[in-house]
């Protein structure tokens, strides 16, 4: 309905100046030398918009393609972002069903594009269930939790690491 309204707003449009423009008497007279150009008044002002609106056009242009590299900056960090949000539920998913070593999979593969506290704790508690001490041990190692949940959880994960008896220690390994 609001497009039919538009149209109908601009044939009127369309209607009132061509009605002005047939009382018009004026001209515009435009010389810049050697050349001399006169013109209808009404011809002069349609001309104005026309020009005015190419410039519009142009500027607007322009503006989206000097921002384009901003926005897919953007859009691939938000893309990054939430396949690692996928990557984190199917990870906690496998873990609550049972499949710690595709959950410690899927969980690495989280905190490899974002590093976020929640990857890292599925991934060191994944490898507890597996028995992999030296992994949970650097996943727990590098990770800053702020109080409340996640700091409970990483102390639940601490405090089972501590109680599975010492195996001969594995040699250091780096961030998965």
């Amino acid at each position: 309905m609001r497009p039919i309204l538009w149209l109908l707003l601009l044939f009127a449009l369309a209607v009132a100046i061509t009605l002005a423009a047939r009382f018009d008497q004026g001209y515009v007279l435009v010389v810049i030398p050697p050349w001399r150009l006169e013109m209808s008044f009404v011809l002069a002002a349609v001309s104005m918009l026309a020009l005015y609106g190419a410039v519009w056009l142009i500027l607007r242009i322009l503006r989206l393609a000097l921002s384009l590299p901003t926005d897919v900056r953007a859009w691939r960090n938000r893309r990054r972002s939430d396949k690692a949000d996928d990557d984190l539920n199917r990870a906690i998913a496998a873990y609550l069903s049972g499949q710690p070593a595709h959950a410690q999979k899927l969980a690495t593969s989280a905190y490899k594009r974002e590093r976020r506290p929640m990857a890292a704790l599925v991934a060191a508690h994944a490898a507890l269930a597996e028995g992999d001490r030296a992994t949970a041990n650097l996943y727990l190692d590098g990770l800053e939790t702020d109080p409340g949940e996640l700091t409970a959880a990483r102390q639940a994960a601490k405090a089972k690491l501590a109680q599975l008896e010492p195996v001969d220690p594995a040699p250091a390994r780096s961030w998965p």
